[in-house]
């Protein structure tokens, strides 16, 4: 049977090309993906780091131990925030010999990078600094700038803090260092930003700093770090792991995408090849062959295929590696030095991904090949043969699938709308509307065909004329032709409802989301005339907070963000959620939150407004646990419950306890929400509002304006995973139109011949061939629409409830860009074999040609 199956290849090759093309390229893409996740697994050597020339390394431990309800394994969760270092701990290890404290802060000079830090001068040496000119820092007026130039030593410089502007004058400079843009003070006035040690470098036996650890109450409160593990206290460590650990969760979606588009474009194309090869398959029977052999042979026909094609694939993978790193570097998913190693063993992964694949998808079509009986050798080569069972599997399947997943969306809707607003939520409910879409398109492509070609009939009666032919021979031709070949038209309309219901469900969603959380931000600052928010800055200093609120004829309501910690999933794991620290008083006179129970007067020390999205769905009056964003333990009385769930913030706080400035300072603000009191001029106060904020980090802005950039930022993170899963998807489906079209020539050489004889022309059949065509992309057009129009309407309905009145965004642009593709491959894989396989038969040819084919 190998024998068999390798002539068979060799001598149908075209048949299996489709098959080849998508397995080689879903190969690939796992390669690529394989390799480029093994690379993000671990942060790469970033060479000097802060702490590199610390011995021993003294850190707060982040992690907080949650005891789940009900008992069970204490967990170690890790706090947003870092708590300093415990005084006690602090004068135990420095008995065991020297020490240096380090003191880390926000400053910023004003013409420097956004994220750059301030540190003690006695810290720098632990990042290996070394200055390049001019001398340290000698007394409180006096600073020195990581990878400053030579001609700023002696110069004043202005730099921020998180309490306002300074001034400074430069007394030395040092190389620059790709870890992180530092400005170094003395460690007096370092001390004085930020009283809180973060880290503690010890150069005493590493034995004896644990030993004092211990001694000490250290045990859950610090971790004693040396030798590699000292990177893990470098925050641009953690600024790298979190990327790569982003950019992990796409990667794995586009290839879960890859492998099941290929298992159905190697599915479909078998399906198809068995349908061809029917009656050569029941001569086989017919001389002996068994069911059992037959389906061997169909089984190693795909794995000849299947070798062949993920040996290119691996190829095509480990040549890939490389500007697929590029890619995610350009745009600045991963840090300029990423690169992706090629490894022996996730080559042979994909490889092995790519067999399973090709022999997963190829299991329904060999058990169709041994249900073929021998006494169809004797029948019409190729008459249309769709059972009953096939077309009851696909209405039932289709049904259940799709009606299960427009019960989900209803269910969610209703009960828990909040999932509609997460995008990685939304993608689990949207994809098995898709599939009931593509199982019911093969069964559904005739009443869509139908009910497009008597438009217009119907339009001409209502335009009160008789209705015409609709384009004479030509439409009747490719009408019938399209209604009557069912193998032909499902193997065209179903990759094209594939990449309209993708497209549309996936795209739709996302901007539907990202409406809907301007939708809520617009209604939040409907009050507000103008908002102040950072300019190349991390956050607003206090001292842009003060000039604000000075300004005559303002409220300002100040916004810093800040984060609870909450149990979930009936208290079996405590995640972090967003929340907000703001005065009630201005937050009420400022934004419009939408207060469905409770009122934030009660809003005070001790007491929160939530979200009624919030785990367990608590009442006005009850407590609620929560963690601070440091991990400390606190009991809140719930004062309001808010009427919303797709913004960012899902807890507002306040009072002088509600967040702890732990390591770095105080709390920089995120924005501040401006109203003009009645009587003021609006351009004065602009313009006073303009002059308070110059010069410190921040700029003045319309909601408008902040609706834009909140829309724009969140479009371009969610095209870069959007690329990376939508373009692959229709990738395959194109290759599954083209080469379904392809393959199904042979069968159109006797149907094609015979118009010939008829007396149509060549021009006329070959428009025949593709208006038949373009009819079958029209109806997987109008199917995916509606498939798109289903995933969108739950969407809608669900955040509708959530947030209030908003939009649906249909992407009418992207969805008619790939109809017109659709239109264009299929067209080509159509119209030219056609054409090719017309040429030169007129006549007595044709005659031969018709009898030849049958």
């Amino acid at each position: 049977m190998l024998s068999l199956a390798l002539a068979s290849v060799r001598l149908r090759w075209a048949s299996f090309v489709g098959s080849f093309i998508a397995l080689a390229c879903g190969v690939a893409l796992l390669a690529t993906s394989i390799l480029v996740i093994a690379a993000t697994v671990g942060v790469p050597d970033q060479g000097r780091q802060r702490f590199s020339e610390a011995p021993v390394l003294l850190v707060a431990d982040r992690n907080v131990d949650f005891t789940p309800a009900g008992g069970g394994d204490v967990q170690p969760t890790q706090v947003p925030a870092q708590p300093g270092l415990p005084a006690g701990l602090l004068a135990a290890v420095a008995a065991t010999g020297r020490t240096v404290e380090d003191h880390t802060f926000y400053a910023q000079l004003a013409d420097g990078p956004r994220g750059q830090v301030g540190r003690a001068w006695s810290s720098a040496a632990l990042g290996g600094y070394r200055l390049t000119a001019g001398t340290a820092p000698a007394s409180d007026d006096q600073v020195v700038i990581g990878g400053g130039r030579p001609e700023q030593v002696g110069r004043p410089v202005r730099f921020v803090t998180a309490d306002g502007p300074h001034t400074a004058t430069v007394s030395g400079v040092t190389e620059a260092e790709s870890f992180e843009h530092a400005v170094f003070f003395t460690d007096a006035r370092a001390a004085r930003f930020s009283p809180a040690v973060g880290a503690l470098a010890a150069f005493g036996p590493a034995d004896a700093v644990r030993r004092a650890v211990d001694a000490n109450g250290g045990a859950g409160v610090a971790r004693v770090l040396t030798g590699a593990e000292r990177s893990q206290a470098d925050p641009h460590h953690a600024e790298v792991a979190a990327r790569l650990d982003g950019v992990q969760t796409p990667l794995g979606l586009s290839a879960a995408v890859s492998g099941g588009t290929a298992v159905f474009v190697v599915g479909g194309t078998f399906a198809l090849s068995i349908a061809q090869r029917r009656r050569e398959l029941a001569l086989l029977r017919l001389i002996g062959a068994t069911r059992r052999q037959l389906r061997a042979l169909v089984n190693r026909e795909a794995l000849v295929v299947g070798v062949l094609a993920s040996a290119a694939g691996c190829a095509l993978g480990a040549a890939g590696a490389a500007p697929a790193a590029r890619w995610l570097v350009d745009r600045d998913l991963v840090p300029a030095e990423f690169t992706v190693p090629v490894t022996w063993w996730g080559l042979l992964a994909a490889g092995a991904i790519g067999l399973l694949t090709a022999a997963t998808g190829v299991v329904f079509s060999s058990v169709k090949a041994g249900l073929i009986s021998p006494g169809e050798a004797l029948a019409e080569a190729d008459a249309e043969r769709t059972s009953r069972a096939v077309l009851a599997f696909r209405w039932v399947s289709g049904l259940l699938v799709l009606g299960g997943a427009v019960a989900a969306l209803a269910l969610t809707a209703r009960s828990w709308p909040d999932a509609a607003a997460s995008v990685a939520d939304s993608l689990a409910l949207l994809l098995p509307v898709v599939a009931g879409c593509v199982l019911l398109a093969a069964v559904l492509a005739g009443p869509a065909i139908r009910l497009l070609t008597a438009l217009p009939a119907l339009a001409a009666r209502l335009r009160g004329r008789a209705a015409e032919d609709g384009g004479g021979i030509v439409w009747a031709t490719a009408r019938q032709s399209a209604l009557s070949a069912f193998r032909r038209t499902a193997a065209t309309t179903t990759p094209v409802v594939l990449i309209i219901a993708f497209a549309g469900c996936l795209v739709g969603s996302i901007d539907t989301i990202n409406r809907a959380q301007v939708t809520e931000a617009r209604a939040q600052l409907s009050a507000a005339d103008l908002v102040v928010s950072p300019a190349g800055t991390p956050g607003l200093s206090r001292a842009v907070a003060d000039r604000v609120r000075a300004v005559p004829g303002v409220e300002a309501a100040v916004i810093t963000p800040t984060s609870l910690m909450a149990p979930v999933s009936d208290g079996q794991a405590l995640v972090p959620f967003r929340a907000a620290v703001a005065d009630p008083a201005a937050l009420a006179a400022v934004d419009r939150l939408p207060v469905v129970a409770g009122s934030l007067a009660d809003l005070g020390p001790g007491s929160v407004a939530l979200s009624r999205t919030w785990p367990g769905s608590p009442a006005v009056g009850s407590q609620v646990s929560v963690r601070l964003a440091d991990g400390t333990p606190r009991e809140l009385r719930v004062a309001a419950v808010l009427g919303t769930g797709a913004e960012a913030v899902q807890a507002w706080v306040t009072g002088p306890d509600a967040v702890t400035d732990g390591v770095g300072g105080p709390a920089l603000a995120d924005r501040i929400d401006v109203r003009l009191l009645p009587g003021t001029d609006r351009a004065r106060a602009t313009a006073a509002l303009r002059t308070a904020v110059d010069g410190l980090g921040a700029r003045l802005a319309t909601p408008e304006q902040v609706w834009s950039a909140a829309t724009d930022s969140t479009a371009e993170q969610s095209w870069n995973a959007l690329l990376m899963i939508l373009g692959l998807a229709i990738g395959y489906a194109a290759i599954t139109l083209a080469n379904s079209l392809v393959m199904t020539v042979s069968d159109r050489r006797r149907e094609l011949s015979l118009l010939r004889l008829a007396g149509a022309t060549r021009g006329q059949v070959l428009r025949a061939v593709a208006v038949e065509t373009l009819l079958c992309v029209a109806a997987g057009t109008l199917l995916g629409g509606l498939g798109t129009a289903i995933s969108l309407g739950g969407s809608w309905a669900a955040l509708t409830a959530l947030v209030g009145p908003t939009p649906v965004l249909v992407p009418w642009t992207i969805l008619g860009v790939l109809a017109a593709c659709c239109a264009a491959i299929a067209l080509t894989a159509a119209v030219l074999p056609a054409a090719l396989a017309l040429r030169g038969r007129d006549g007595q040819g044709i005659l031969r040609g018709a009898a030849g084919a049958a």
